[in-house]
């Protein structure tokens, strides 16, 4: 065999390990849906803090609730990023022919 056909050969197979191994690193990759979901999971996780945050307020306020607009504020901020997280997962993973919901 010569030099020519052995680097022929040898390049085919390197070429073919490296497509195998592109191929099996996008299987970790997530996709622009998981990526989504995550995001507006994340957001939820802010809306469950600042729920919270709100009714510690509301709870030690004794009637003067006026002291908490900052915290509904933030909740009300929260839960809008939120919805609009989940409304851009529904829609990603739509587009990939997925649910988009939280819960799978």
């Amino acid at each position: 065999m010569t030099n020519r056909k052995r680097f022929g050969i040898a390049s085919m197979a390197l070429a073919s390990a490296f497509m195998w191994s592109a191929t099996l690193a996008d299987d970790h990759l997530p996709s622009d849906c998981e990526t989504a979901r995550d995001r507006a999971k994340s957001k939820y996780g802010a809306v469950r803090h600042h729920f919270d945050t709100f009714n510690r307020c509301v709870s030690s306020a004794q009637g003067d609730v006026k002291q908490c607009q900052v915290e509904l504020d933030a909740q009300q901020g929260a839960l809008g990023d939120f919805i609009f997280a989940q409304r851009v997962a529904q829609d990603v993973c739509g587009r990939e022919g997925l649910s988009g919901d939280l819960v799978r």
